[in-house]
């Protein structure tokens, strides 16, 4: 049975952004169903445990495609979502099209960001991409 990456994604993202109002050893607990079995749990794991493990230099590397809004000021959800995007991009180990990745950053933006959200992340990602080695 293929598993869901979009939701794994989501899951990853919804766990990141509450990440940042508790502790980083805070267990996030989410409602019952909010779960679904159908998702790449394995994957969200990768992605949640990544991103933390290198936040500092996601972050770092983030800064210079985020002139207008530096990231430390920039909404938590458009934040989150760019920490997700950049570790698929830079550090998964699977070979994942850096089209999909910054699609499923798009699509995430629209669905929790601002009106504008996705355009920033899409510029910034986009941005980062074309200047990766």
């Amino acid at each position: 049975m293929k598993r869901n990456r979009r939701e794994a994604r989501q899951y990853a993202f919804q766990t990141l952004y509450a990440n940042e109002f508790h502790g980083v050893g805070d267990e996030v607990i989410f409602p019952e169903g909010e779960l679904n079995l159908s998702m790449d749990q394995d994957y969200a794991k990768k992605i949640i445990n990544g991103v933390l493990e290198h936040l500092q230099i996601i972050d770092e590397s983030l800064a210079p495609y985020c002139k207008k809004r530096p990231l430390p000021r920039m909404d938590t959800v458009d934040r989150s979502i760019l920490r997700i995007a950049v570790w698929e991009l830079t550090y998964n180990r699977e070979e994942l099209s850096p089209s999909i990745v910054i699609n499923e950053a798009v699509q995430l933006a629209k669905l929790f960001g601002s009106d504008t959200s996705y355009k920033l992340v899409n510029a910034i990602l986009d941005g980062y991409y074309k200047n990766l080695p």
